[in-house]
């Protein structure tokens, strides 16, 4: 503690009346040079002098320190700063990653709009569309993981050049960036989990869309086929075949092609075995001569006349069946019943009625349509023994093979092309003297053959009869003849009308080329083989061109309907087949008649 003391004896120049700082008395003393009472200087100038020094020494660490301080804020304030940065960076970037994951999600949306607005329907492009979608997400995300590896390698390049330069004052930025690679990667990862989540959705949200276009597809298409049954039932039937593929109903078709023949098969291999055991009894019985002449007559299968009792209403109109190679199968007999339903007034049999060694079973067969009959013979009729042709020309009241008879203004002739019908023989003589007076007879409206052997045949089992075609077509075409009927094939072939061509006759020249409505009076011939009565069938190798159709599935027959009208008379021919009674093939051929007072009556030459 400081004593005030009072001055009485030298003026310090301090004043006593209070306290003096210790620093301001030395000073002081200094300054007024004060001696003791021994003469010794009451201040040390050195002591000054080091005091100073001392001050000196104390002001500069304070200034050091005050230079700390600055320093440390200016570090703090740069961390600060540094730390905003870098959340503004981080804010930036998933801001960034946010936008791009919304662009995508857009894109996707508008794609799927744009496929269902198209509503294509090529279902078959959809996986494909979904694929090449797949494939845009993720290249999208190899891109955003290629930048934040891009970002993470700039920031390991920075670390690396602060350190090159040495102690440079930035040691604690350093550590700061370097700290805050971790905070990022912890960030990185956190929007890596909401992109996932977020293409989780983007998913869920595809297939929502799909099912709905789907569903959508569906029900356009229910309310299509609704609109095209006329809702009338059959919805499911028509979708099961409409949803049916090509390929499959091609492969189905063969199928059935090839079940049929083996069917026919089968049932040809039966008819055979029945005719061996049929021709073994035949020859047990007639001790082998098949000459002998005692094979069974069977009377009223011939054409009795039909209902025509001279009523005018009865010559209108009127239909008859044909069909040749018939023999004794299953097949002959869905024929027969087939040719039942039509009800005919007459039924012409093109050849080849038996291939048993005697025609037993074909009348046992045909029997339906007894009295209605009248018969072309074939190889199998005439080549099979005699005893077997007596049987029918005995059972058919036939002089001759070869004859003609006139019904409602139809002039029928059937042609024996097994016998000899060269040029001027008997045969050939008779057709010629009998087409003239039909072509010249005002009753008759319509002239039809029956050949047995084909004049015009596209490729299969038999040849066209060219000896035959050369011969007769011309003579057919100068009197007048509509329509040529054969067997002999066993398939159905239906050609154009056809005009004979001299220079070269399998090349005849095609009148019409429409598959229906002729006229007779300016057109050509019609030739059909209608070889389909139920013994089996052939195949075809090809189509000529001048065959209007022509097909080798089916059995069946061949309906010929007569309208005599006024002025004009129309022929329609209609192939049925055995199964669903099928038409597969229809023709009409037209002419102007020659007179409409007929009293008409059966007349055989």
């Amino acid at each position: 503690m400081v004593i005030p003391v009072k001055d009485t004896k030298e003026d310090l120049g301090i004043p006593f009346t209070s306290n003096p700082n210790p620093e301001q008395l030395k000073n002081g003393l200094c300054d007024n040079k004060v001696i003791d009472s021994l003469g010794i200087p009451l201040c040390n100038p050195l002591e000054k002098t080091e005091d100073k020094s001392t001050k000196n020494n104390d002001n500069d660490d304070g200034n050091n320190d005050a230079d700390k301080e600055e320093e440390k804020k200016l570090l703090e304030q740069q961390q600060e700063e540094e730390k905003e940065e870098n959340k503004a960076k981080e804010q930036q970037l998933l801001e960034q990653q946010q936008e791009e994951n919304k662009a995508k999600e857009q894109q996707l949306l508008e794609q799927q709009q744009q496929e269902k607005k198209a509503k294509d329907g090529n279902n078959g492009d959809y996986e494909g569309d979904n694929k090449q979608g797949s494939n845009d997400e993720t290249n999208t995300d190899k891109d955003e993981d290629k930048k934040l590896s891009e970002q993470q390698q700039l920031l390991e390049q920075q670390q690396e050049n602060k350190a090159k330069d040495g102690n440079d004052g930035n040691y604690e930025e350093d550590l700061k960036i370097a700290g805050s690679d971790p905070k990022l990667e912890k960030k990185q990862t956190q929007v890596n989990k909401k992109i996932d989540k977020l293409d989780k959705n983007i998913e869920n949200l595809k297939d929502k869309i799909v099912t709905g276009e789907d569903n959508q597809r569906l029900l356009e298409q229910q309310e299509e086929n609704k609109a095209k049954d006329g809702n009338d039932g059959n919805y499911e039937e028509d979708l099961k075949i409409a949803g049916l593929d090509l390929k499959i109903q091609k492969i189905q078709a063969n199928l059935d092609k090839k079940i049929e023949k083996l069917k026919d098969k089968i049932q040809n291999d039966k008819d055979n075995q029945l005719l061996i055991e049929q021709r073994d009894d035949d020859d047990d019985d007639d001790g082998g001569n098949k000459d002998d002449g005692d094979h069974e007559t069977y009377d009223g299968y011939g054409f009795d006349g039909g209902n025509d009792d001279g009523n005018d209403n009865d010559d209108k109109n009127f239909n008859f069946a044909t069909a040749g190679d018939f023999g004794c199968s299953k097949n002959t007999q869905n024929t027969v019943a087939n040719m039942e339903k039509k009800e005919p007034e007459l039924v012409l049999a093109l050849g080849d009625l038996s291939y048993h060694s005697t025609a037993d079973c074909w009348f046992d067969t045909m029997s339906p349509l007894k009295g209605k009959m009248m018969i072309t013979l074939g190889s199998h009729d005439t080549n099979d023994g005699q005893a077997k042709f007596n049987q029918y020309v005995k059972s058919f009241e036939l002089d001759k093979p070869y004859y003609s008879y006139d019904y409602k203004n139809v002039h029928f002739l059937v042609m024996a092309s097994l016998s000899d019908f060269k040029e001027r023989s008997e045969q050939y003589n008779f057709i010629e003297q009998d087409l003239e007076k039909a072509s010249q007879n005002k009753d008759i409206n319509w002239i039809i053959v029956s050949t047995y052997k084909p004049l015009y045949t596209s490729p299969s089992e038999h040849k066209a009869e060219g000896e035959l075609r050369e011969l007769y077509h011309p003579l057919f075409e100068k009197y007048g003849v509509d329509l040529v009927l054969g067997g002999h094939n066993h398939n159905y072939q239906r050609t154009y009308p056809l005009t004979f061509n001299p220079d070269k006759s399998s090349k005849p020249t095609t009148t019409n080329g429409v598959t229906t409505d002729y006229n007779s009076n300016k057109d050509g011939i019609v030739f059909a083989t209608v070889g389909t009565g139920g013994v089996n069938l052939y195949g075809l190798d090809g189509k000529e061109p001048y065959m209007a159709t022509q097909f080798t599935s089916k059995f069946g027959f061949l309906n010929i309907d007569i309208n005599n009208g006024n002025p004009d008379t129309k022929l329609t021919g209609t192939f049925y087949d055995n199964k669903g009674n099928n038409v597969l093939d229809e023709f009409t051929i037209e002419k102007e008649i020659k007179n409409k007072n007929k009293n008409s009556e059966v007349n055989y030459t």
